[in-house]
């Protein structure tokens, strides 16, 4: 069920996903996330639904599903997706271009054992680092869709997923980096 701005109502989606997830002060968890921009959209039910490719995209943690927010030159649509009708989330990290120049700061960290999530952000030149959009694809029992966002998120985007808790469903992958740096 696609809702456009005209028919969202906070109703429609709590009786399809439940209410939003609420922020637990002793445990701080994000219960949304963002920056991903859809790339592809099959409709396996409906032919009629259709959304925009490049809509900028998040999503947000409901007790029975996510709930993904689309804006397409602000016009708003969402989608709630249940639980129980997620065949598949797959996350896929872009491929890493490690060369740093010897005696950079980030190829002194590398040397010191610094990790490389860390010593990226020390590199003074674009060669030195360089990591390609990640993807995601979600395959639910209506919709088949994919979204790119910044390689740079990876790591905060699988923390999120993973936090659904929703176990097998979740599928992620990690291309070997190119590491021109030797330890």
């Amino acid at each position: 069920m696609i809702l456009t701005e005209k028919n969202i109502n906070r109703y429609k989606i709590n009786n399809v996903i439940g209410e939003p997830t609420k922020i637990e002060f002793r445990n701080l968890k994000a219960i949304g996330n963002g920056s991903y921009f859809l790339k592809s959209f099959i409709s396996k039910t409906d032919n009629s639904d259709k959304l925009k490719i490049d809509s900028k995209c998040n999503f947000e943690k409901y007790s029975n599903g996510i709930l993904l927010r689309l804006n397409f030159s602000n016009k708003l649509s969402v989608i709630p997706i249940p639980k129980n009708e997620i065949y598949k989330i797959e996350l896929i990290r872009g491929e890493e271009r490690i060369n740093p120049f010897p005696f950079s700061p980030m190829w002194i960290l590398l040397k010191l054992g610094v990790s490389k999530l860390i010593a990226r952000y020390f590199k003074i030149y674009v060669s030195e680092y360089s990591i390609e959009n990640m993807r995601l694809m979600i395959d639910t029992e209506n919709y088949k869709m994919e979204f790119i966002a910044n390689g740079f998120l990876y790591e905060k985007q699988l923390e999120y997923f993973e936090n659904l808790n929703y176990g097998k469903i979740l599928k992620n992958k990690k291309p070997v980096a190119n590491n021109v740096h030797k330890k």
